[in-house]
């Protein structure tokens, strides 16, 4: 029988419902010895506060709070050695991670999976990452995410990418104040998210109340499955076209051996079609035909960002490298291009699925472009 303590990683975005939860599960701990840890990005820690003064936390229970940084960023050795000393110190039977709103969790399993102490110790020898919870406040997202006009809203902006990040990674989704949706809403809700998310359990909620056994000691957890599907989530040769009827939410892969024109392309994303809620995968341009683009899209936010090279434009003997280091990459090489090419996976709703591929189609290369680079509406700033 495994004897490492449990450990349940909760997310979620500002306000969701975090603390609520945690305040529940103390609630309903019974006999266990409860160790939470805290992250707050700020200096005072409000919701260390608000725990220590629940009835609920007792002298058996340990509180660690970490501050003024994110555990998904400079607060990763701190969060690795808070764990490994409560694991290691006997005193608690389960371990809860409250992360900060703009944390993103799979930089946080990867700690508790495969993290290491200051002084060498791997994690894994005390405790093991048992479940990944994301508590979604559902009335926010509904509104986040509902086709619309495609209207600006800075509000949205900042919170819509990590929001698709910690929804995508989870074992159990909360969807939290859904007493604030209509049953349709909801219906609508559950409908678009399970596209983005299909695997992990889903739980409607109201004050953040579930059941405990649904949240801890679950071992839904799979550190070979999750990691490292996640670790490949930019490759979407897997990805299948979906459907659902009710909703007219679908799904489909635009995949193409041609580069944009990054003018043609840059002009379309001024008319971005409202019914694409959620884009994400790899771009090709013309004028920069060695380095890939990400582009992820979630709502009303965008980013379109350099991510590293095509693997076609090193060198030879490199290329023959990465041939027996890449998994796959034989079946994605093509002759001419190598691995160059435009894959993108689109979700939304009552998409009109030909004109958006026409669109697109209209966008790549053409044999008589010309395109000076300092043109090119996605080439790097230097300053």
């Amino acid at each position: 029988m495994d004897k490492r303590v449990a450990v349940t990683v909760i997310s979620g975005y500002l306000g969701a419902g975090k603390t609520t939860l945690i305040l529940h599960l103390l609630k309903c701990k019974e006999d266990k010895r409860i160790g939470i840890i805290v992250n707050d990005m700020a200096a005072v820690n409000v919701d260390k506060k608000l725990i220590e003064r629940s009835p609920y936390f007792s002298k058996a229970d340990k509180l660690v709070p970490l501050t003024h940084g994110s555990i998904s960023g400079k607060l990763q050795q701190q969060l690795a050695d808070a764990v490994y000393q409560l694991a290691a110190s006997g005193e608690v039977d389960v371990i809860l991670i409250e992360s900060s709103g703009i944390v993103q969790p799979d930089m946080v399993a990867k700690i508790i999976a495969r993290g290491e102490t200051t002084d060498g110790q791997a994690l894994s020898k005390r405790c093991r990452l048992d479940t990944n919870v994301t508590i979604v406040d559902g009335f926010r997202v509904l509104h986040q995410f509902m086709p619309g006009d495609g209207a600006y809203n800075q509000d949205f902006t900042q919170s819509n990418q990590l929001i698709i990040n910690q929804i995508e990674f989870c074992d159990v989704l909360l969807f939290n104040k859904t007493d604030l949706l209509t049953t349709e809403q909801r219906q609508y809700l559950e409908q678009f998210v399970r596209q983005l998310q299909p695997s992990a359990i889903f739980i409607e909620t109201k004050f953040a109340v579930v059941p405990v056994n649904q949240v801890i000691n679950t071992h839904l957890f799979d550190e070979l499955h999750e990691l490292e599907a996640y670790d490949r989530s930019g490759d979407l040769s897997h990805f299948s076209s979906s459907h659902d009827l009710g909703f007219g939410i679908d799904s489909f892969v635009y995949r193409r051996r041609r580069p944009f024109n990054p003018l043609r392309f840059d002009a379309w994303l001024d008319h971005w079609p409202p019914a694409i809620t959620r884009c994400k995968g790899v771009m090709w341009v013309m004028t920069q035909p060695n380095r890939v683009f990400t582009i992820s899209q979630a709502g009303r936010a965008m980013d379109i960002i350099p991510s590293g090279y095509w693997i076609a434009s090193m060198k030879d003997w490199e290329i023959q490298k990465m041939f027996t280091v890449r998994k796959g990459l034989k079946k994605i090489w093509d002759a001419r291009f190598g691995d160059r090419m435009i894959e993108l996976v689109l979700i939304g709703q009552h998409m009109n699925q030909q004109q958006i591929i026409q669109q697109l189609d209209n966008c790549l290369m053409r044999d008589d472009d010309v395109v000076d680079i300092k043109s090119d509406p996605f080439r790097l700033q230097h300053k």
